[in-house]
C-alpha cells in the first residue's frame, strides 16, 4: 500500500519539475482503508524524450522502500495534471494529482481496496 503512495507521489513529483533539473519534494502518504501512513520523498527529473523519471522512497510501518517511476504529465490552469496507473508488489492502481507551485498531491485507488492520498512539499535547496 504504502508503495502505491510512494509511486504515485513520485509521479506527481515528476510532472512538476522542470526539464533536465532535479527537483525534491517530501511529506506524507496514507492509506484510509487501514489507517497507516509515513513518511515519503520524490526526486524527479524530465527525460530529453518528455518523460519524467522519478525515484520516491519512504517508510512502511517502519518498512524502508523505494521505486523508480516514469510518467508523463500534462499542463493545466495553473498546475501540472497528472495522472494514470501503476503496478506495485503485483496490484494494479491507478491515481490522479497535481503539481502546483512548490506542492505534490495526489490521491490513489487500487483493485485490491487499498486507497489513499499524499502530500509533499517541494525541499528547498
Amino acid at each position: 500500500m504504502s508503495r502505491f503512495a510512494a509511486t504515485l507521489l513520485c509521479l506527481l513529483v515528476a510532472a512538476s519539475a522542470v526539464a533536465e533539473e532535479s527537483r525534491t519534494w517530501e511529506g506524507t502518504w496514507n492509506n484510509k482503508k487501514y489507517g497507516t501512513s509515513g513518511p515519503l520523498k520524490c526526486v524527479a527529473t524530465v527525460g530529453e524524450d518528455g518523460t519524467w523519471k522519478a525515484t520516491f522512497s519512504g517508510l512502511f510501518k517502519k518498512d524502508p522502500f523505494s521505486y523508480d517511476v516514469e510518467f508523463t504529465a500534462k499542463k493545466g490552469r495553473g498546475q501540472t495534471d497528472l495522472g494514470g496507473t501503476a503496478t506495485v508488489s503485483g496490484h494494479r492502481y491507478q491515481w490522479q494529482g497535481f503539481a502546483k507551485g512548490r506542492r505534490l498531491v495526489g490521491e490513489y485507488r487500487s483493485a485490491n481496496g487499498y486507497f489513499g492520498t499524499f502530500a509533499l512539499s517541494e525541499k528547498k535547496r
